[in-house]
């Protein structure tokens, strides 16, 4: 640890050579500190190493430049008790000072470090003792020992510390780092030094000498006075006495302050309808000069009411008085300071100037004497607004000698956004300056004043990068927010060259990893800022899309020089959100509100899984074609070419993929298209993932148009393969210029119905992908490869919503902000804005409908909601739509808009009801009680905020994080559309459609039902059966058409697509006759049987739709048919039209009224199924997944829960709890309640039924407290052991139910890993002002968590709760280290890692491949876990020399790790072990871990290694597998140090043997079902059959042209088969059926091809455990 420790010190040190070598000694000699040594006298340390201190001292202090106004130098001795030796005062000359040290005596004693350092505190750092600290003068504190101290030093460091004393710490010998740690400041390798010895104090001391006088000089400019251009602007109405108090202040100030030309600066102005100067900020020199003109000044003459036009004042100012010709130092980073004085309301507009002036970075202190203070507020910078000169004075020196900081802003805007991990990439090239360098500071500063600093919310790191890369601050390094800030003021400048593409790989390699703090396997957004002024000497594209493809979110600030491309191209997509450019450093200020904006935003709304409403929406697209078209020319790179890959897979995964509904093919093109397969050749998303993992690259030219050609047919192909026209899409991917033209075969797609998607990645042109595509609003554009993840979403939300958003009937009203602030130009494209939304919406009498009211200080309603229903009308109005002017009186509007909703004025309250915000800037009133009473009418709010919107209103207003939205400029609107116009179609709802049933519809056709009549009838059947999923395994149809006969036209298991059975409907025919409709229902029961396609056995919801006109001619036999329907779970709806006789459709009904319609006529039953279709999807929900379930709720009762609040939380526990069955061997129950502390109330084996838990739940006593909800979760792990009631070892599903209305008072994160890691699904309700993103690190799923507003609200979520419940399934991640022994090495120059080892060479990429999923964990799911694969190469002493972190597997990595470069031998000894154990350690969470090494034979004795194979099982490493490289003889004895193998055991793995990639899989398939299900052991079938020769392959050769085709040359033998598989489960007495696919598989001889396997399905019985 020491060794490590000074590696750090060297490194600083050899990072700060090229500043400190040349300027350290002159520096020192200009540098001015108090220097206090404070020495470790104690006994341990012996005369000849305090002569060694003394020597150490005298060299330092003989390189300062000391004297009385230089370096002043004191010494303090400590053992037990602190010995003042001389004080800073003492000696102030150099020569009496080192006279002094020399004769230093040696105390002895104890070592009480602590009581030392409060010493120096008290009687060294005061000005009696010669400190300096009120001057300004840097204070530094160097503590030096060599032992633990007998008492606590945390406390008086961080005294030290908050006084402002920078503390270096050295520790020599066997010092106690830890405690080093925390005396001296961080981050430790620039302040923490230690050595072996105290003869190594010698060689320290230029180091030291040199570190110091950095730090001296850098805390000098940090403390040092910081100074302002200061310019008062004074209404010149203001009354007599007013205007004397102005000049009252500002000579007060004067008298304060220091001014001159080299100080602050002053100015003043005086404005009316026009501006007049009274001085310029350079137009005096001297305070003197300035008193006596200050105290000559007079108000201006102005006429009665003449106006004030503030407006033109701040537009004057902008452009007049803060210029560098009137004075203003803004360019040298001088603050810049307006203090507004207005006596009167504007009489111009001045909403935009104010914003403008701001924008400039200048600070407006804004004073209100009888003026407007509401428009005061929005000139202001929050918070500086005073509503009297009286009030501002003693703040107004406060505000300009402080530094205008947006702390308390920024600290708003960011309220939400509490958890991710932020690196700061800092360009300190020499190009920047010293002085800029301040700025770049300053910005850093005040961006990380905002955040939320701590270890369990955001973590900070900062690299700073000129030729090469360092970091100053790793994600672990600080715990306290207040020292990271005072380290930033210090941050070193080094200069030199700008190679950012090396400093964006230093960071991903070294920063955002889990041993430096990164917490990415715990879900927290990965955040990257880099600030650089000049154009990269080296690449960025790629080293910023590697960043990216870690996970990281990349911002690029540009300042001056800055290469715009290059921005781009390492930012995240789309730029407009990640890139900002300002053309000085002084402009940087401008930047960090709206940087810190999106930034917390983009926090606050991230999550690693796609959007849950996109999901949700995706669901309900019934029929869909869609290709892709994806461009595999010479110029797309491997890494691009698999992002594609993973963009369509993906992308696959959204839809509901099956020959009925959607249908994905890919075509791919370079010179020539060819398809890689058609819509109908896969049917099902897990084979169709295969068969895109299987796509290969061959290189070429890039000839779109003729691939666009190609595609025509497949499309006609479709049609015709369906059997009808469902919407069909395209999506083109191309990274470069076609060399042929696309217009022609593009516009003959679109003719054919086609909607085309063109993507462009990189060299794409943007002419030709709107030529491609016919819509620049299907057109994108993104720099890299990995960009196409994000814009998925978009295309995705665009498909989807015209399903989604069928017959979803609501009322939509837009809230717009009209006030002065919005530009024209601005103002149209937020009408277009309203436009496009409204466009995507389904409007109509019976569907949506919309309204729009302007605001500004005053309110204007255009349209109400039953206005206009048709788009066409509604575009007309919104185009006429005129500017208002004025302020942001939000909260005015959101009160008055309210009554638009209700009945009276055009609203549907018993609909969906939402109301969309738009707004550009802060409220000037209170909105948070109007959104509430709103939200509470049950109103939802979206709030969008553009351009100086505040983030914590907007939050205010929704309610939600996910129903907010902030952008940068009105520009981004466009971004939101698609995704607004879904969200609002409330995909995420209860029930969406009718996903699973066997409905038959009975059907009137008697006489008097004309076949007009008929026609209505079948098209509300046509209508209902759109409202389902239809499918074999989902929703069936049957219908039976009666009169005076009943007759079965077709059965449930007749048709199984949607087509299919609205074809059969349309061609149905009344039959005519008498009503006899107990006879009917009669004939239905037997339709509902197996035998025709019923499946109640399977507990698949059964419906009998009854449709009827008139009076039932058998009226007395309907009550025992209809008792007969309902004890076979039959559930029957009475649907009457015109005469029909509404009893007797209650009898029907079982006398349910909600499932009885009636209508008078046939033209209302063709809309009736929009009223039905909600109620029939309630009725068919499918019974809950989980009869058998261990449910324990964690509910909490601190005292922040209001006591009736408490009760409605135990009575929303009670109904979910009443949603299941409860019982002994169905769902057993358990609950527990936290706050400070935990507080177990019954465990799952304490009552089987519903009324006992029940009672207990009723007795619960809130005792209040705080909220700790890791403690709670820690605690609650006991519930699921087997002794509390928990069946987890009888594969019984485990659920906790965390129910809180707070943030968590402790870590959260590691508490919920060891109980995912235990098999528990954690599901999270939050209430309130809860923290999300905490929250989310407790589900780790976005689908668990659960947030409302208010504990009344929690009844509105229960049907989600339980459905999700219901559906979900544990997840289990599985860590697989790979370590490589291989003792053989020539020597040879370049022998890279697989040398001599072909077979390694061969099988290393396959193996990793095969291993990188785990396909049908606990035989539940067939979709595959991916692993994640770390990699590692250790010395023979067990020092790394390579580490790869766990990551999913990339084919780069392993090309990586196989070039490595090694010219030592590797051993298989207990050192790599222990390696291997700290890597799993610092590396890998909770869940399966298993290492694979790679050896060439044991290198040291057998029971050592035993020993160390034991600690690597205890510490919780899953299983060791040994793979035997070629030539070893020991392979048996290798196997003695394995563990955790399943079935196979006894048989060695070896390189050589056959399917070596299928037997280590087979191996952690077991592993993982052992650790994730409780499967004790999995048995494999034999091997499949070798494969047969393949077709001969193709040779490829990258990047190029495409060659010609060539033959397989002596096609070895084919992979083996995947094994088939026999569990055997742990129960005590019941097995279980697993249905296992058995594959016997032959692949080619060529790389390229393979033949095509045949499998079956096979049952394997799971014997008792």
């Amino acid at each position: 640890m020491m060794r490590h420790q000074t590696f750090f010190w060297t490194a600083w040190l050899h990072a700060s050579q090229a500043r400190v070598s040349t300027l350290a000694f002159q520096r020192c000699d200009a540098s001015v500190a108090d220097i206090v040594f404070l020495v470790d006298g104690s006994s341990s340390i012996g005369v000849n190493n305090f002569q060694e201190v003394r020597g150490f001292l005298r060299s330092v202090i003989s390189g300062l430049d000391v004297g009385p106004d230089k370096v002043r130098v004191g010494v303090a001795q400590f053992s037990d008790e602190p010995h003042q030796e001389f004080l800073l005062k003492e000696h102030q000359d150099k020569q009496s000072l080192l006279q002094e040290v020399d004769r230093l005596p040696y105390r002895t004693g104890g070592t009480q470090t602590g009581k030392a350092m409060d010493f120096i505190l008290s009687r060294y750092f005061t000005k009696d003792a010669g400190s300096r600290a009120a001057q300004r003068v840097p204070q530094i504190a160097v503590v030096i020992t060599d032992g633990d101290s007998t008492d606590d030093v945390v406390g008086p460091a961080q005294r030290l510390k908050q006084r402002g004393v920078i503390v270096f710490g050295i520790g020599v010998g066997q010092a106690n780092l830890k405690e080093l740690e925390s005396i001296a400041n961080r981050p430790p390798q620039r302040f923490l030094f230690t050595i072996d010895n105290y003869q190594a104090l010698q060689r320290l001391s230029d180091g030291l000498l040199q570190t110091v006088c950095v730090s001296m000089e850098d805390q000098r400019q940090a403390i040092s006075e910081k100074f302002a251009d200061i310019f008062f602007l004074v209404d010149a109405g203001v009354p007599a006495t007013e205007f004397q108090q102005i000049r009252t202040l500002i000579l007060r100030l004067l008298n304060q302050l220091s001014f001159s030309s080299s100080m602050h600066r002053l100015g003043f102005a005086q404005y009316a309808r026009d501006t007049e100067v009274d001085f310029h900020l350079n137009t005096y020199q001297t305070k003197d000069e300035l008193q006596s003109n200050v105290r000559r000044l007079r108000q201006r003459k102005i006429q009665p009411n003449e106006p004030r036009n503030l407006g033109a004042a701040l537009q004057h100012a902008a452009h007049n008085l803060f210029t560098s010709e009137h004075g203003s130092r803004a360019d040298q980073g001088y603050r810049q300071v307006l203090v507004l004085l207005s006596g009167k309301a504007s009489d111009d507009s001045m909403y935009k100037q104010a914003r403008l002036l701001k924008a400039e970075g200048v600070t407006v202190v804004g004073i209100g004497i009888g003026g407007s203070i509401t428009e005061m507020r929005l000139i202001a910078t929050p918070p500086y607004l005073y509503q009297s000169i009286s009030t501002a004075v003693p703040k107004l020196r406060g505000i300009i000698e402080g530094g205008a900081s947006n702390c308390c802003w920024l600290v708003s805007d960011c309220k939400a956004a509490k958890l991710a991990d932020v690196v700061f990439i800092v360009d300190e090239s020499g190009s920047i300056t010293t002085p800029n360098f301040q700025l770049v500071r300053t910005f850093l500063h005040s961006i990380v004043s905002g955040l939320e600093v701590a270890q369990n919310r955001v973590r900070v790191g900062i690299v700073m990068y000129s030729d090469r890369s360092e970091a100053q601050v790793y994600l672990n390094t600080f715990n306290n927010k207040t020292e990271l800030l005072n380290f930033i003021k210090i941050l070193p400048y080094r200069g030199g060259g700008t190679n950012t593409g090396a400093a964006l790989k230093f960071t991903k390699d070294n920063v955002f990893v889990k041993s430096r703090g990164s917490r990415r396997d715990k879900g927290v957004q990965q955040v990257a800022v880099v600030i650089t002024d000049g154009q990269s000497q080296d690449d960025v594209a790629q080293a910023g899309a590697e960043l990216r493809r870690a996970g990281v979110t990349v911002y690029a600030v540009g300042v001056k020089d800055a290469n715009e491309a290059q921005l781009v191209e390492m930012a995240s997509h789309p730029p407009n959100k990640h890139v900002f450019i300002v053309d000085t450093f002084s402009k940087l200020k401008s930047l960090e509100q709206s940087l810190q904006k999106i930034l917390c935003h983009n926090v606050i709304r991230w999550h690693p899984e796609n959007l849950c409403f996109v999901l949700a929406g995706c669901q309900q697209t019934d029929e869909a074609d869609i290709f892709f078209l994806i461009d595999h020319s010479g110029s797309i790179w491997p890494n691009d070419f698999h992002d594609m890959k993973k963009f369509i897979i993906e992308f696959l995964h959204t839809f509901r993929i099956s020959p009925q509904h959607v249908r994905l093919g890919v075509a791919k093109y370079a010179d020539d298209p060819n398809l890689e397969f058609d819509l109908t050749t896969y049917t099902d998303a897990k084979v169709l993932e295969k068969a895109v993992e299987a796509i290969k690259q061959v290189g070429g030219g890039t000839e779109t148009g003729k691939a666009l050609a190609f595609m025509d047919p497949l499309f006609e192909k479709a049609m015709r393969t369906r059997g009808h026209k469902v919407p069909e899409y395209l999506v083109v991917i191309t990274d470069g210029k076609s060399t042929d033209q696309v217009a022609v075969p593009a516009k003959k797609l679109a003719a054919q119905g086609v909607i085309v998607y063109a993507i462009g990645v990189k060299n794409a042109d943007h002419e030709e992908l709107l030529d491609i595509a016919g819509d620049k609003r299907r057109t994108f554009f993104v720099n890299n490869f990995d960009a196409l993840k994000p814009i998925k979403d978009d295309i995705i939300t665009d498909i989807c919503s015209p399903d989604a958003c069928k017959d979803i009937p609501g009322d939509l009203l837009f809230l717009v902000d009209s006030s002065g602030s919005i530009y024209p130009k601005d103002y149209n494209i937020m009408k277009e804005f309203i436009k496009s939304v409204i466009g995507k919406s389904v409007v109509g009498p019976d569907q949506v409908h919309v309204g729009v009211m302007q605001f500004s200080s005053t309110q204007q309603l255009e349209f109400p909601l039953n206005r206009f229903f048709s788009k066409e009308e509604m575009s007309v109005a919104i185009d006429g739509m005129q500017q208002i002017g004025g302020g942001t009186d939000t909260g005015k509007a959101i009160a008055l808009v309210s009554q638009y909703f209700d009945l009276a004025q055009g609203g549907r309250p018993g609909l969906r009801q939402r109301l969309v915000v738009i707004t550009d800037g802060e409220a000037q009133d209170e909105v948070k009680g109007p959104a509430a009473t709103l939200r509470a009418k049950g109103v939802v709010i979206y709030a969008i905020g553009v351009v100086d919107a505040n983030t914590t209103q907007l939050l205010e207003i929704s309610g939600s994080p996910d129903k907010m939205y902030t952008e940068r400029d009105f520009d981004a609107l466009k971004d939101l559309e698609s995704q607004v116009a879904l969200e609002l179609c409330d995909p995420e709802r209860d029930c969406k459609k009718t996903e699973k049933a066997d409905i038959i519809f009975l059907v009137d056709g008697s006489t008097s039902i004309t076949l007009e009549k008929f026609r209505s009838m079948q098209k509300f059947m046509v209508s209902m059966v759109n409202q389902t999923t239809v499918g074999t395994n989902l929703t069936r149809f049957g219908v039976i058409l009666y009169s005076t006969e009943p007759n079965s036209v077709f059965t449930l298991n007749q048709h199984s697509s949607k087509k299919e059975v609205t074809n059969a409907i349309a061609v149905l025919r009344p039959p005519y006759g008498d009503t006899y409709t107990g006879k009917a229902l009669d004939y239905c029961l037997q339709y509902f049987e197996p035998r025709h396609g019923g499946r109640h056995a399977l507990q698949v919801p059964q419906i009998l739709m009854v449709i009827t006109d008139g009076d039932a001619t058998d009226r007395n036999s309907l009550v025992a048919p209809s008792v007969a329907l309902r004890q076979k779970g039959v559930t029957v709806f009475g649907i009457g039209v015109e005469g029909a006789n509404k009893t007797q459709l209650e009898i029907m009904a079982s006398n349910d009224a909600s499932r009885v319609f009636y209508v008078d006529n046939f033209d209302a039953l063709e809309t009736l199924h929009m009223n039905i279709s909600q109620v029939l999807c309630e009725s068919t929900k499918a019974v809950c997944e989980k009869q058998k379930a261990d449910l324990v709720f964690l509910l909490d009762q601190s005292g922040s829960i209001a006591s009736t609040d408490y009760t409605l939380m135990k009575k929303f526990t009670m109904d979910l709890v009443s949603s299941f069955k409860v019982g002994e061997d169905l769902v057993r129950v358990g609950v527990a309640q936290f706050s400070s502390d935990f507080q177990q109330e019954f465990y799952l084996n304490q009552y089987f039924t519903e009324k006992a838990v029940f009672e207990h739940v009723l007795k619960m006593q809130q005792l209040g407290g705080g909220t700790k909800i890791g403690r709670a979760l820690e605690a609650i792990l006991d519930h699921f052991e087997e002794s509390r009631g928990s069946r987890r070892a009888s594969l019984v599903s485990q659920n906790l139910v965390l129910i809180t209305d707070g943030e968590s008072e402790d870590d959260v994160a590691d508490a919920a890993e060891r109980l995912r890691a235990r098999g528990v699904e954690v599901f999270v309700i939050g209430i309130g002002n809860v923290h999300d993103l905490e929250l989310l690190q407790v589900t780790r799923s976005p689908e668990k968590l659960f947030t409302v507003q208010d504990f009344t609200s929690l009844e509105k979520i229960k049907q989600r709760v339980v459905d999700t419940i219901c559906k979900s399934t544990p997840s289990c991640s599985i860590d697989i280290a790979m370590g490589f022994d291989i003792s053989q090495r020539s020597g040879a120059p370049g022998e890279t890692l697989v040398s001599g080892h072909p077979k390694l060479r061969t099988f290393l990429p396959e193996i990793s491949h095969y291993v990188s999923s785990v396909s049908g964990l606990c035989c539940l799911d067939n979709k595959p876990i991916k692993t994640n694969i770390g990699y590692r190469v250790a010395s023979a002493d067990g020092t790394t020399l390579y580490d790869f972190n766990f990551e999913e597997y990339s084919e780069d990595v392993v090309k990586k790790v196989m070039t490595l470069r090694l010219d030592q031998p590797t051993l298989f000894n207990s050192a790599l072990l222990q390696s291997f154990r700290q890597k799993f350690s610092s590396q890998s969470g909770t869940g399966v871990k298993v290492l694979v090494i790679f050896s060439d034979g044991l290198d040291e004795d057998m029971m050592k290694l035993e020993h160390q194979s034991d600690l690597l099982r205890q510490s919780g490493v899953s299983a060791l597998l040994v793979v035997s490289l070629e030539g070893v003889r020991d392979s048996y004895q290798m196997q003695m140090l394995e563990f955790g193998r399943g079935f196979g055991y006894n048989l060695p793995l070896s390189i050589g043997m056959p399917s070596v990639s299928s037997s280590i899989l087979k191996q952690i398939d077991s592993v993982s079902n052992r650790e994730c299900c409780d499967v004790m052991c999995k048995c494999s079938g034999n091997e499949g059959d070798r494969g047969s020769r393949g077709s001969p392959g193709s040779k490829v050769r990258l990047p190029g042209r495409k060659g010609n085709r060539g033959r397989g040359v002596s096609a070895g033998s084919g992979e083996w088969g995947h094994p088939g598989h026999k569990v055997l489960g742990p129960g005590p007495s019941k097995g279980f059926w697993c249905e296992v696919l058995v594959l016997f598989a032959g692949s080619s001889g060529s790389s390229n091809s393979t033949d095509s396997a045949g499998f079956r399905s096979v049952p394997v019985s799971v014997l008792p455990h």
